[in-house]
């Protein structure tokens, strides 16, 4: 009569596949995955409890350190995936329950003390990625947070950067009360405000919860707006800056989502571009007004324009930054979306598609309410 061990070795890949069966039918949390990545190491893990139990080197003392093995457990790859830690723990408790009943079906009998050891093992492996697991999702979120605030910092350093060279210039006894001046401090204090407001949104909600309040404007007074505030940046560079539309235009739409998404286009627009132009213009659609922000910058690569709007990936190239991350939620919130095209060494074009009539919706606080 063969072990527990010999048999989960002499059966891995029949029981995985019976295993990926029993998934499929109780119902994945996640129906998207893939079976590559749903079997993920579970042959692996099975041959080598199986051979450590037929050695009889396996033990209820020594379970734990089974899984500590380099290559024999790979639950960050399931944090990349998104496979929520609960459907981990529910595939390994599969395992147990399966082997159980296969074991039945063919009439094998298996001493009481092998089946213990062996759900022992199953338990430490479970335990084991649970940990691993948490513990790379919280390193991982650390380190987008760090990437997160490195990004805010560096947008807010432009316009402090200016409020403190005026502050210096007070401080001289310089007269600040001239109209350039003032129009430049009021541009900037309006950059560090929106910009402020729109990191808090971003913080408090999700796009399908931001509250929309939208009401009857002009889009080219808001383009105007916006490109006055960051005139001064392309001026600096030796930019061009145009501005082109319809400004008989009018729509609804929440104007500081509007600014939110809009600003940091531009800014974008900006900051990447050495040499050229930046144009912004109005498209005019039947079902939407479209908000074009093109550059004359060194344009992206097709893998980095398609990971553009991924989430960051700490040691990975791509992801979506701090400002685009805003201009895509605004968007989003209201019932738009955000499209780019570019090629290498020909600029790049961001669209901010929007209804003409933007639906409101009321902050999450005041729904529950209702």
């Amino acid at each position: 009569m063969a072990s527990l061990g010999e048999l989960l070795c002499a059966h891995t890949e029949e029981l995985v596949e019976r295993w990926y069966r029993r998934w499929l039918e109780e119902g994945p949390a996640r129906p998207d995955l893939t079976e590559a990545v749903l079997k993920d190491h579970l042959a692996v893990q099975l041959r080598a409890l199986g051979e450590a139990m037929a050695s009889g080197e396996l033990s209820v003392e020594s379970a734990g350190a089974l899984w500590k093995e380099p290559g024999r457990l790979a639950p960050e790859d399931r944090v990349r995936d998104d496979v929520p830690i609960e459907e981990l723990v529910r595939e390994y408790a599969f395992v147990v329950e399966e082997i159980r009943s296969w074991l039945a079906e063919r009439g094998e009998t298996v001493p009481f003390d092998e089946y213990s050891l062996f759900s022992v093992a199953i338990f430490e492996l479970t335990a084991e990625s649970a940990r691993r697991y948490a513990t790379y999702q919280a390193e991982r979120v650390s380190r987008e947070r760090s990437l997160y605030l490195a990004g805010l910092a560096h947008q807010l350093r432009t316009p402090i950067s200016v409020l403190q060279l005026y502050v210096q210039r007070a401080e001289r006894g310089l007269d600040l009360n001239e109209p350039a001046t003032l129009s430049r401090l009021r541009r900037t204090v309006r950059r560090m405000v929106r910009l402020v407001d729109a990191v808090l949104r971003l913080e408090r909600f999700r796009p399908e919860e931001l509250p929309v309040q939208p009401e009857e404007l002009s889009p080219a007074q808001v383009v105007d707006q916006l490109v006055a505030d960051y005139e001064h940046d392309a001026h600096r560079k030796g930019l061009r800056l145009d501005v082109s539309g319809n400004r008989s235009l009018r729509m609804e739409a929440d104007p500081d989502l509007l600014a939110d998404a809009l600003g940091n286009l531009i800014e974008n627009a900006i900051k990447y571009t050495e040499h050229g132009f930046v144009r912004v213009w109005l498209e005019e659609e039947e079902r939407q007004l479209v908000f074009a922000v093109e550059d004359s910058g060194p344009g992206m690569s097709p893998e980095r324009r398609d990971s553009l709007f991924q989430p960051v990936q700490p040691g990975k190239p791509g992801g979506v930054g701090l400002g685009l991350t805003i201009a895509r939620r605004a968007a989003l919130a209201q019932g738009g979306k955000l499209v780019v095209e570019s090629e290498e060494g020909r600029g790049t074009t961001f669209r901010l598609c929007l209804p003409w009539k933007v639906e409101a919706r009321a902050p999450v606080a005041e729904v529950k309410e209702a």
